[in-house]
């Protein structure tokens, strides 16, 4: 028997719901026990479209956790993120904006990990919303792919991204991916001819 490591954390659901928040992360590393959040980008989706947003920079625990890989990866520097609030005042915001939703987002559960455990270690109750991820459904439908990552996804669902490894441009990407494998599921049609 598996114990879940995070209690009370939403689970991961195949669905497709119409009115949705979509969020994205960038963070200083791959472990959400360790490293920290220091971007964050949510919309909130009704029937395919974005209504509003949340986006803000949020400063790590320890500057110097954000590496030259990192800012290499996503454009975040140490300097842009010095002043921005602390994860106890924006992940409060976030929990708020997104409300009782279900969650959409590209390797979701890496972000809601980071959420669940972001939030415990500001004090905070943990996110407990379930969620969507849009690589788990890429995984199940186009299985010929030769990965799963978002700029693949957008490319073979003729999804033209503004940017990578930013929040806000990701959860652009992603609602335009989500929402034609929606649409294509519905109709029954294919989206890899552009």
């Amino acid at each position: 028997m598996t114990t879940n490591a995070r209690p009370g954390r939403g689970k991961s659901l195949i669905a497709s719901p119409e009115d949705y928040v979509c969020i994205d992360l960038e963070t200083t590393g791959l472990r959400p026990s360790s490293d920290w959040i220091i971007e964050v980008a949510a919309y909130r989706v009704r029937s395919g479209r974005a209504e509003d947003r949340f986006v803000s920079f949020v400063r790590p625990g320890e500057l110097n956790r954000v590496s030259s890989f990192i800012t290499q990866l996503t454009g975040i520097t140490r300097e842009m993120v010095a002043d921005a609030p602390l994860p106890e005042e924006v992940l409060p915001e976030l929990f708020d904006f997104v409300g009782d939703d279900m969650v959409v987002g590209h390797n979701t559960c890496f972000d809601m990990n980071f959420l669940y455990d972001g939030a415990l270690r500001a004090g905070l109750e943990p996110i407990g919303n379930d969620f969507t991820d849009t690589m788990r459904i890429s995984r199940r439908t186009y299985r010929d792919l030769p990965n799963h990552k978002l700029g693949t996804l957008a490319q073979h669902l003729c999804v033209v991204p503004t940017t990578a490894h930013r929040a806000a441009a990701d959860v652009e990407t992603t609602i335009r991916c989500y929402e034609r494998m929606v649409k294509a599921r519905h109709a029954d049609i294919p989206f890899w001819d552009c």
